[in-house]
C-alpha cells in the first residue's frame, strides 16, 4: 500500500470517526428526550439540585450532546466541538464511576428508558469514545459559505428542542390554569368507605395520590413524590396513594417506583374516575381537617409544594 493510499485510508477512518461520535452524541440526546421525566428524576435522585433545578440541568445536558454532536459532524469550530465532547466524556465517567462504587443503580439514562444501561457497561463505553476520540484531536474546521449562520442555527437548535419543545414543569405551570378536577362529594364518600376505617388522614397535613397501577404518568408521577420526600426527610406516613389495579399490576407498580413505605389503599376503577373525572394522576392536598386545600397533576406537583403542604 502507497503512502498516499495510507494517508486516503487514515482520513476517511477518522471522518467516519467523527461522523459516528457526533451521530452518537445526538441519538443519546434524542433518547434522553423521549423519556425525560425519569432522566430529570435520575439527575434529582443524586441531591445536588433541588427538582427544579434538577429539570434544567437535564435539558442542559441534552443541549450540550446536541451542540456537540451536531458541530462534530458539521466540523464547525472543531476545535471547540472536540474539547466540549471530552470534557462530557471526563465529567460522565466521573460520575459513572461515583455511581458504580456508591450506588445500585441498573440504569444510568445515558440512553434513556429505551436503551437501559449499567454504569460499568457505560464507563466502558465512555472510554471507547475518549480513545477514539485522541487520534481525531486535530482535525481542522470545513470552510464554506453560511459557516456563521449554521453555527447560529445549531445554537438555537438545541437550546430550543430540550426549553421549548419540552418546558419545564415551572414553565408549564405558568400557561396552566388552576384547574380543581375533583369531586369532593365522591372524595368525601370515599372516607366514610369501609377500607378507610383503618386509615387516619385527620392527623395533620396530606398528600393523597389517586393512581392507576398501570398508567406511565402516574409511575412517573409516584417515582418524583418518592424522590421529593426522600430528599426533604418528610414523613412518608403523610402520602396515601388510592390506587386501583390488580394485585400483581400494584405489586410491581410499588417495586418499579419505590414507594412501599407509602400507604397504598385499593379503590374501585369506576369511584377513581368519578373522584377525579379520569384525570390520571391527580394529586390532593388534603389538610388536617381533611379539606381539599389544592390538586396537582405529575406536572404542577412541585418540590416546593409537597415540602410546604406536609411540613
Amino acid at each position: 500500500m502507497s503512502e498516499e493510499t495510507k494517508l486516503k485510508f487514515t482520513a476517511i477512518l477518522k471522518t467516519v470517526v467523527r461522523i459516528a461520535i457526533g451521530a452518537f452524541f445526538i441519538t443519546s440526546a434524542i433518547l434522553k428526550l423521549l423519556s425525560l421525566d425519569t432522566f430529570e428524576l435520575y439527575i434529582y435522585s443524586f441531591n445536588i439540585f433541588g427538582f427544579s433545578l434538577s429539570t434544567v440541568a437535564a435539558r442542559a445536558v441534552i443541549a450540550c450532546e446536541l451542540l456537540a454532536g451536531a458541530l462534530m459532524i458539521s466540523k464547525i469550530h472543531y476545535r471547540e466541538a472536540w474539547w466540549l465532547t471530552m470534557a462530557m466524556l471526563a465529567g460522565f465517567t466521573l460520575l459513572l464511576v461515583y455511581t458504580a462504587l456508591f450506588r445500585n443503580d441498573q440504569n444510568c439514562h445515558c440512553l434513556g428508558d429505551i436503551v437501559e444501561l449499567k454504569p460499568s457497561l457505560s464507563i466502558v463505553k465512555n472510554i471507547i469514545t475518549i480513545l477514539l476520540m485522541l487520534p481525531i484531536r486535530n482535525e481542522t474546521d470545513y470552510m464554506f459559505k453560511g459557516k456563521k449562520a449554521l453555527l447560529i442555527t445549531f445554537l438555537a437548535a438545541s437550546l430550543a428542542v430540550p426549553f421549548a419543545l419540552f418546558p419545564t414543569d415551572n414553565v408549564y405551570n405558568l400557561f396552566k390554569k388552576g384547574e380543581k378536577p375533583v369531586d369532593e362529594a365522591t372524595f368525601n364518600a370515599f372516607l366514610q368507605d369501609s377500607v378507610m376505617r383503618n386509615v387516619n388522614i385527620a392527623d395533620g397535613n396530606h398528600i393523597v395520590g389517586v393512581l392507576s397501577s398501570g398508567c406511565e404518568f402516574c409511575r412517573i408521577s409516584a417515582l418524583k413524590i418518592s424522590e421529593i420526600v426522600e430528599n426533604n426527610d418528610l414523613d412518608s406516613s403523610k402520602v396515601v396513594f388510592f390506587v386501583w389495579g390488580g394485585d400483581n399490576s400494584v405489586e410491581k407498580f410499588k417495586s418499579e417506583t419505590n414507594t412501599g413505605k407509602f400507604r397504598y389503599i385499593p379503590i374501585d376503577p369506576l369511584v377513581a374516575v368519578r373522584m377525579v373525572n379520569g384525570s390520571f394522576p391527580t394529586y390532593l392536598y388534603v389538610s388536617s381537617d381533611e379539606e381539599i386545600v389544592r390538586t396537582a397533576s405529575l406536572r404542577q406537583m412541585t418540590e416546593k409544594s409537597v415540602v410546604e403542604h406536609l411540613r
